[in-house]
């Protein structure tokens, strides 16, 4: 199976600029996802990039190419499907390389473990999955969630349990989709034109890595003391 690595990096954002290249312990934010992805054997390391400096920087780690995302797929509003679809094109027709499934490592998700990517991948392959995706298991409770409008509130999910006498007692697990891998066939991503569909998409429960998703100043902060 020939499997794209395809790692989303504009270089525009809104809260933080230049976010891919932002520093942290000294290294660039992308650095973190272009070093795992350099450990994963069998797989071809794609950086979609409309940023000559982020460009460059992944030339560091032996990923060369002329290729640059076009405008109109790097806003704030693109979505990283088209990106994706647009870099298999753009590889068929300049490379005439030609990939069975894709896996995407978004760079705001730098706290991976390499050990459950790769198991990840493994367990793709070997069941024949069309698409799977990591979750974590949720800190915060759904049941002590709350919706707020107009100055009233309600509960999102413990309307219709017994009272509980605490989180203990809650009999249900629940799980978020942690953004730190997608994986699909091509075909799936054709199809759907996305990673994830409701009842197709495989789970796979990941536990040792640290589920966050670089967005704002402080999300940068809370990743300090994991990369030191």
């Amino acid at each position: 199976m020939k499997i794209l690595c395809f790692i989303p990096a504009r270089g525009g954002s809104k809260e933080i600029k230049n976010k891919n290249l932002y520093k942290i312990c000294g290294k660039p934010l992308i650095y973190y996802t272009l070093n795992l992805a350099s450990k994963i054997k069998n797989i071809h390391i794609f950086v979609s990039t409309d940023n000559i400096k982020i460009k460059k920087y992944s030339e560091k780690f032996e990923i060369k190419s002329n290729y640059l995302r076009p405008k109109n797929l790097s806003g704030d509003k693109s979505l990283v499907v088209d990106a994706v679809l647009h870099a298999l094109n753009w590889l068929k027709k300049e490379k005439n390389i030609h990939f069975d499934a894709v896996l995407m490592l978004q760079p705001t998700s730098p706290l991976r473990d390499l050990s459950e990517i790769i198991k990840a991948i493994n367990k793709f392959k070997k069941k024949k999955l069309d698409s799977l995706i990591g979750v974590s298991l949720m800190k915060e409770h759904p049941y002590e969630c709350i919706k707020l409008k107009n100055n009233k509130w309600d509960y999102l999910e413990r309307n219709n349990i017994k009272k509980s006498k605490g989180r203990q007692d809650y009999k249900k697990k629940y799980f978020f989709i942690n953004g730190s891998f997608y994986m699909s066939k091509v075909s799936f991503l054709k199809k759907n034109r996305n990673f994830t569909v409701k009842n197709k998409t495989k789970i796979f429960v990941q536990k040792k890595t640290i589920p966050i998703d670089i967005d704002t100043n402080q999300d940068m902060k809370m990743v300090l003391p994991f990369l030191k």
